[in-house]
């Protein structure tokens, strides 16, 4: 299977998953599959959305660019995450996209405010100037 970093028990993050990966993925738990990619990237799996609901798995697909990642298009990503069944895979192609995401909510959800959240990200070198 792919890389499947476990962030917290309702959340893990990966780079693009295979079909094969699905199948895997509804035997260890998870409810959701939520897809950040675009289809016009390289690598894009086509067939993920119909092999995600063959499985009566629930998915969501939300593109965002790293290019496009803020603050202010972020936080509707996350509000949009706190309502689907858990646990639940976030993935983009490597993994940064889905990264942003999942630290930017936790680090709110202890009370950091969102722009301190997202200031914390680009410390941490995940998103470019």
């Amino acid at each position: 299977m792919s890389t499947v970093r476990q962030i917290t028990n309702e959340v893990a993050i990966a780079g693009q998953v295979t079909l094969d990966d699905l199948q895997q993925l509804l035997e260890a738990g998870y409810r959701t599959i939520v897809n950040l990619r675009s289809p016009y990237e390289p690598g894009f799996l086509e067939d993920e959305q119909a092999k995600v609901e063959r499985l009566s798995l629930t998915y969501i697909s939300m593109p965002i660019q790293a290019a496009n990642l803020s603050c202010d298009n972020i936080l509707p990503v996350i509000q949009q995450l706190l309502a689907l069944p858990k646990p639940m895979l976030i993935h983009c192609d490597n993994g940064i996209r889905a990264s942003v995401i999942v630290l930017m909510q936790i680090a709110i959800e202890q009370g950091i405010n969102a722009e301190a959240a997202f200031q914390k990200v680009k410390e941490l070198g995940l998103l470019s100037d």
